[in-house]
């Protein structure tokens, strides 16, 4: 039996694409949010519902849970709140629905909470992570907790 903690790694390469995104989206002085203004005709648009998009993330993780990942999707409120218990009822039931059809299919579902110091950007995401169907069986991480080496 495989037992492990949830981890999510990028590789350095597109961590590093991620920070500069980050940098100069501050550097820009802009106040609106990246997740609000992903609207129709928008590359990581992938569909919408009446309360929700579905987007591919520009800055998905490599591995989750020791496996490389296949797809990184996210599901955004239309309106803008960092919890889920903002949500209108109608919206909540939608959303559950959202999560049951991607998890039958395949999908890891995962977010942090509102006060989380790693959530990045405080508009409510939803993470849906498609892995692929084997463990890496050597990876070495060179970051905090400074190595870390799994088999």
């Amino acid at each position: 039996m495989y037992s492990e903690t949830t981890m999510s790694y990028r590789t350095r390469k597109e961590e590093y694409r991620y920070k500069k995104y980050q940098q100069d989206r501050s550097k820009s002085n802009t106040t609106t949010c990246v997740f609000c203004d992903i609207s129709t005709g928008d590359e990581q648009l992938i569909s919408e519902t009446p309360n929700f998009k579905i987007v591919k993330n520009m800055f998905g993780y490599s591995i989750w849970d020791n496996q490389p990942v296949a797809d990184h999707l996210m599901i955004l409120p239309k309106i803008h709140t960092d919890t889920l218990s903002s949500l209108s009822p109608d919206a909540a039931v939608e959303f559950v629905q959202l999560i049951s059809n991607y998890e039958s299919i395949g999908y890891n579902v995962y977010a942090r909470a509102p006060q989380s110091l790693a959530k990045t950007v405080v508009h409510q995401h939803t993470h849906l992570i498609k892995t692929a169907p084997k463990y890496k069986q050597f990876v070495l991480y060179l970051q905090k907790p400074y190595v870390r080496i799994a088999k």
